[in-house]
């Protein structure tokens, strides 16, 4: 689907493409950790995850010499943030902060057709999913420098050797993705903030 090559980041697209995160069911069974409280890391994932408030971000996808922008739209009412980009106005995902997960559900003409579940909170070599996967916070950088910017206080998770890169506050800022073994990447970081 082309909303999961553009949408949150690689993260999340990397945890609904890779089948890494993906909630259904009961938490019984060899995927998934036993009930418990996941809020006992040092990083707060939500905080990383979606702006803290109503915004619209400009991104620019890349994929070899191609380039395009395109802007995409948070909403935010307490624990709950809804993004709808305008390259595929008919798909949207919402974020829900829960007692002890974070709930990201992805809808297409307004139905659902997918779910994760992440930690609230982790520490740095953790992995970030409540089923698990290959998906860790690899790290914390009090400054970050990507397309000739500095950003401030940002975390890096990483699905495998593949990037994602979150901002206090702000959200994502940039994610690569490899797309073949020929090396193709596809890179997409925030335009302006």
């Amino acid at each position: 689907m082309k909303r999961f090559s553009i949408f949150l980041s690689l993260l999340l697209s990397m945890l609904w493409l890779g089948g890494c995160g993906a909630a259904g069911g009961s938490q019984k069974g060899g995927d998934y950790e036993r009930a418990q409280n996941y809020n006992n890391g040092a990083i707060a994932l939500w905080d990383y995850l979606v702006p803290a408030s109503d915004t619209t971000n400009s991104y620019i996808k890349t994929n070899g010499t191609t380039s395009e922008t395109y802007r995409t739209r948070y909403t935010r009412e307490a624990n709950r943030v809804t993004e709808v980009s305008n390259l595929s106005e008919n798909e949207k995902t919402i974020y829900t902060k829960n007692a002890n997960d974070i709930t990201i559900s992805f809808f297409t003409d307004g139905a659902e057709n997918g779910r994760l579940e992440l930690k609230p909170t982790v520490d740095i070599g953790e992995r970030v999913t409540i089923k698990k996967s290959d998906c860790r916070l690899a790290k914390v950088w009090d400054t970050f420098h990507y397309q000739n910017r500095d950003f401030k206080d940002v975390i890096e998770i990483r699905c495998g050797n593949t990037p994602g890169y979150y901002q206090r506050g702000v959200g994502e800022i940039a994610q690569e993705q490899k797309l073949s073994e020929k090396g193709t990447v596809e890179t997409k970081y925030l335009a302006g903030h």
